[in-house]
């Protein structure tokens, strides 16, 4: 998995370069270069999503499997499409929801610092949990990311790097599968961030403000 990640994280920054060149040559404005990015990063985000979400579907239906599995699956994928289509439909309750939300995962990760043998065990015991909840939260956060570009940005870094570098003062043990989840929505938050910025240097006030809220 980390390996693949490692090269759809390569394919990922190929083809926001690819797309900003086309996009760059073909149009001068520079508000629909920004939106360009934002929908190339929110793709990418989603298919990350679907690939992650598949390997981890195929984990929870081969142990342990049946209903069990099935429910792991539904524990997940529940949360995370109600809190995607809360961004898309409501970005106004879902950016301090998520924002909550996100702060809650970040201090998951300082206590696995501080206390990072119960969390192994826990983890043994449960899977990674750490690491489905990044994928739960990245997804809704790109989503949310079409409709408030810079907001979005800074939590998908936040889930990014936050418990991967609080993972790594605790232990090293489960960085790896962590950073496998994390890297996507790290690169998907800073194609935000850098499209945001691009917005605000458009024309239009109306276009700043949708795309740097």
């Amino acid at each position: 998995m980390f390996a693949v990640t490692i090269f759809l994280a390569a394919a990922v920054l190929i083809l926001a370069a690819a797309v900003m060149g086309l996009v760059a040559v073909r149009q001068p404005d520079r508000y629909v270069r920004a939106r360009a990015l934002v929908w190339t990063a929110a793709a990418v985000m989603a298919a990350f999503t679907v690939v992650a979400g598949l390997f981890i579907s195929g984990f929870a239906l081969a142990d342990p499997g049946g209903t069990e599995g099935l429910m792991l699956i539904v524990s997940w994928a529940v949360p995370m499409a109600a809190l995607a289509a809360l961004a898309w439909l409501r970005p106004g309750w879902a950016t301090p929801a998520m924002t909550v939300v996100t702060a809650l995962l970040v201090l998951a990760g300082m206590w696995f610092a501080i206390d990072s043998a119960s969390w192994r065990a826990f983890e043994n015991a449960n899977g990674p949990v750490r690491a489905v909840a990044v994928l739960v939260l990245a997804f809704p956060a790109a989503v949310l990311g079409l409709k408030r570009t810079a907001t979005a940005g800074w939590l998908l870094l936040a889930l990014g790097f936050g418990p991967i570098a609080f993972s790594a003062l605790g232990s090293l043990a489960g960085v790896v599968p962590l950073s496998a989840v994390s890297v996507i929505p790290l690169i998907t938050g800073l194609l935000y961030l850098v499209a945001a910025r691009m917005a605000r240097g458009a024309e239009s006030p109306e276009n700043i403000r949708t795309a740097a809220a």
